[in-house]
């Protein structure tokens, strides 16, 4: 049925293609070949990859992650990650310093 195929996705039962004859992209069962229909067509379409939310990889975590009071990493103002993902310096804007407990300016 297809003579001329760009690019190739594997998703779950399904392969995901370019037929570059018409330019349409293609789902076909993987196991047997049937169950061939066409999803879409493109202008100009070379490559195709497949996209979906259980496939990417998790954020890890960060010193500056909103905290419950919506306070980056707890600080008043600025928050700047160090080198390390895990620690982080508070800083106040223009005018203010930053308190005793390193989080709060006034």
């Amino acid at each position: 049925q297809i003579t001329h195929l760009c690019g190739l996705a594997v998703f779950e039962s399904y392969l995901y293609t370019v037929n570059s004859d018409n330019l349409s992209i293609l789902r076909i069962n993987r196991y047997n070949g049937t169950d061939v229909q066409s999803l879409a067509r493109l202008d100009n379409a070379k490559e195709i990859r497949v996209y979906q939310k259980r496939t990417q990889t998790a954020v890890r975590s960060h010193a500056c992650e909103v905290d419950p009071y919506g306070m980056q990493g707890g600080c008043s103002h600025i928050c700047l990650l160090s080198s390390n993902y895990k620690a982080r310096t508070c800083r106040c804007r223009t005018g203010f310093i930053l308190g005793s407990d390193g989080r709060s300016c006034k």
